[in-house]
């Protein structure tokens, strides 16, 4: 567009010159009327010129704005991608410092539980350890029932009651008392009270969280769960596995409220 309007401004100068050299013909015999017509030409000619020049002019104004325009909308985008970046990484920051902190209370309270289970542990009736992330007690059905029943034996009562003294003093945590069994069918006599392995296990884990409520334990801070034998830590297809299969988990569940009030806050 520009162009065409410098073109317009060339032929409209070109037809002055032109109109120009007319007039001075006009001493050479050219006649009055056509003296004043070649005038107006050159007068009309002379303000299309202006004209063009002012159309010129805006459009070179308006080009120049658009620029600055493109250009303020670009670093105001440019501003917009580095908040956004930022944002996101103080988050992704926040995270990772929120998952040191978690693995460095967690460490800390795995060595202060091996601590003060080490008594039962070199015994052979506890183990402390981690699975998916957290941390579990580990007691061998062994100790704690006699084959197809979920009552508590002496020694596991006793076992029990050990644990509760310890678990009260952990602060802020829930506790998920889970029942596991070994993949054997149940016995005949044992179904006429369990049917499966499902209620066999689960009976054991409520037995258990009936006596830590009675040591002492918040009952708010208990759950009972009975797996059967679909969450194994070693084959069933030797009695050593099996064994280790039968056993209770004391999980200790993490405290959700952190994450829920950061989930909040987005």
């Amino acid at each position: 567009m520009i162009r065409d309007r410098n073109r317009e401004s060339s032929r409209a100068w070109s037809t002055i010159a032109i109109l120009y050299g007319a007039v001075a013909l006009a001493g050479c015999g050219v006649s009055k009327s056509d003296y004043q017509s070649k005038v107006q030409e050159a007068n009309t000619a002379r303000q299309e010129a202006d004209t063009a020049k002012q159309q010129l002019a805006q459009l070179q104004q308006q080009v120049a704005g658009s620029d600055q325009q493109v250009t303020q909308l670009k670093g105001a985008l440019g501003i917009a991608q580095a908040a956004a970046m930022t944002d996101e990484q103080k988050s992704e920051l926040d995270e990772a410092k929120r998952a040191v902190q978690e693995a460095q209370e967690r460490t800390k309270l795995l060595d202060d539980l091996q601590t003060k289970f080490k008594k039962m542990i070199d015994a052979g009736h506890l183990k402390v350890t981690t699975r998916h992330g957290r941390i579990v007690l580990q007691l061998h059905n062994d100790v704690l029932f006699a084959t197809g029943d979920a009552e508590l034996k002496p020694d596991g009562k006793q076992a029990i009651t050990d644990v509760a003294t310890t678990l009260r003093g952990v602060a802020l945590k829930r506790f998920q008392v889970a029942g596991h069994t070994d993949s054997l069918p149940i016995t005949t006599e044992t179904k006429k009270t369990y049917p499966t392995n499902w209620e066999l296990s689960t009976a054991r884990a409520i037995a258990v969280v009936k006596l830590l409520v009675s040591s002492g334990v918040d009952a708010s801070m208990l759950s009972a769960a009975g797996y059967g034998p679909y969450d194994p830590v070693a084959s069933n297809a030797a009695p050593d596995g099996q064994s280790k299969n039968r056993r209770i988990e004391i999980t200790l569940v993490p405290n959700v409220a952190p994450l829920v009030a950061a989930v909040d806050k987005k």
